[in-house]
């Protein structure tokens, strides 16, 4: 009878991932994907190499309607997201110290989104800029953290190989934007690295949805 209640519970879980984690990263795909083509037309020079994600959601109009509503609905599913690897997680041998910490950092995180989106660069570059470490911090990190846990569990190597890279794309990013604003690098440098996390990101959650329902049925 227990171990038919831990298999529920685990189906349970990875099912509701796959529902919530496909439906959240389709959603900020086509939201980022919408803003960047009501970008295009006022600015014709837009490329992924000199166009941060925020000059997007700084621009005037249906850019910034489109990219930081997306972003801020796109917020609390994230921090559902992380819940839902956490407790897949949990369910294969991570303890409850780790789900503690995920939580806090991946909190953490979404605060600095929040903060990031609901103030624009052009409206306070204080407030704006205080978010981005909050932001960038607790990704690496909690990131960081799951790529190990999920390597020391032995789930297949695709997901911690995944993790790692979000790490290493947002890490340089923030490195390099570090650098940017310290007219120490050119503009070109930072914002493809932006993009490769953000689309990382996305293939993050694509393959965690996927192959935890996988592992949720085989249990």
């Amino acid at each position: 009878m227990i171990a038919v209640s831990i298999k529920q519970t685990a189906i349970s879980a990875s099912a509701s991932l796959r529902i919530v984690g496909i439906f959240g990263a389709t959603f900020g795909l086509i939201g980022t994907f919408l803003a960047t083509v009501a970008y295009l037309p006022s600015n014709p020079g837009f490329s992924m190499f000199t166009t941060f994600l925020s000059d997007i959601g700084d621009a005037p109009g249906w850019p910034q309607i489109l990219f930081n509503s997306t972003t801020l609905i796109m917020a609390p599913i994230r921090l559902l997201i992380i819940a839902l690897v956490v407790i897949c997680l949990s369910q294969i041998g991570a303890g409850i110290k780790f789900a503690k910490t995920i939580m806090i950092l991946g909190s953490i995180s979404t605060i600095g989104t929040v903060i990031m989106t609901a103030v624009p660069f052009s409206v306070s570059k204080e407030i704006h800029l205080a978010g981005i470490p909050m932001y960038f911090f607790g990704l690496v990190v909690w990131q960081t953290i799951v790529g190990i846990k999920e390597w020391t569990l032995k789930v297949p190597r695709i997901l911690p190989v995944l993790s790692f890279l979000v790490v290493i794309a947002f890490l340089l990013f923030f490195i390099l934007f570090i650098l940017y604003e310290s007219n120490i690098v050119g503009r070109t440098a930072a914002p493809i690295w932006q993009w490769a996390g953000f689309f990382s990101s996305l293939i993050w959650v694509y393959a965690h949805s996927i192959v935890f329902r996988e592992m949720g049925e085989n249990q």
